[in-house]
């Protein structure tokens, strides 16, 4: 069995240009769409519900995604979703940051441009305001971003995307 993982008549969809990390796992209705990366050791579980990941958006390592049956998954375009988090039925606007370790949960809706602290928790059915930092376990909005801690964060998704470029190009030279 490889990476990319059919269930019950569900293909993951990736368009041209994306890159997946071997070690990772892509299962049942998950859309990637292009230049958007999948990390060593991730899972994009879509077997209950859709997972979409839109451009250029960046699942880094030791992610875990699920769309239960209730609750689809998405992920906006640039969006730098960090190590170890776990995104569980939820959406993401485009330009946001989820931090290494954060937990975001059913029926979550985070704003455009957001930062979302690591180790945070983010509750079921909570609508988090665009651009602005959520922090703490449980979390809070804490204050609205900086202009240039958004810019931050386009400039981490971009760095990232330009790695994934090498990673798909090294792949494709093996």
């Amino acid at each position: 069995m490889g990476n990319i993982v059919s269930f019950m008549g569900k293909e993951p969809q990736i368009e041209s240009g994306v890159f997946i990390d071997p070690s990772c796992r892509i299962i049942g209705n998950v859309s990637l769409r292009r230049g958007s990366s999948v990390w060593p050791l991730s899972v994009l579980r879509g077997d209950s519900n859709r997972i979409l990941i839109e451009e250029d958006a960046a699942i880094l390592d030791h992610v875990m995604i699920e769309a239960p049956t209730k609750y689809p998954v998405v992920v906006g375009k640039r969006c730098l979703i960090s190590h170890g988090a776990k995104l569980h039925g939820c959406i993401v606007h485009d330009g946001v940051l989820v931090g290494i370790g954060a937990i975001v949960l059913d029926g979550a809706v985070i704003g455009q441009g957001a930062i979302i602290g690591a180790g945070a928790l983010v509750p079921p059915k909570i609508a988090i305001p665009e651009n602005s930092l959520f922090l703490g376990l449980p979390g809070k909005v804490v204050r609205s971003l900086k202009p240039e801690e958004v810019l931050k964060t386009l400039a981490e998704v971009e760095e990232v995307r330009q790695k994934a470029g090498i990673y798909l190009k090294s792949m494709k030279e093996s």
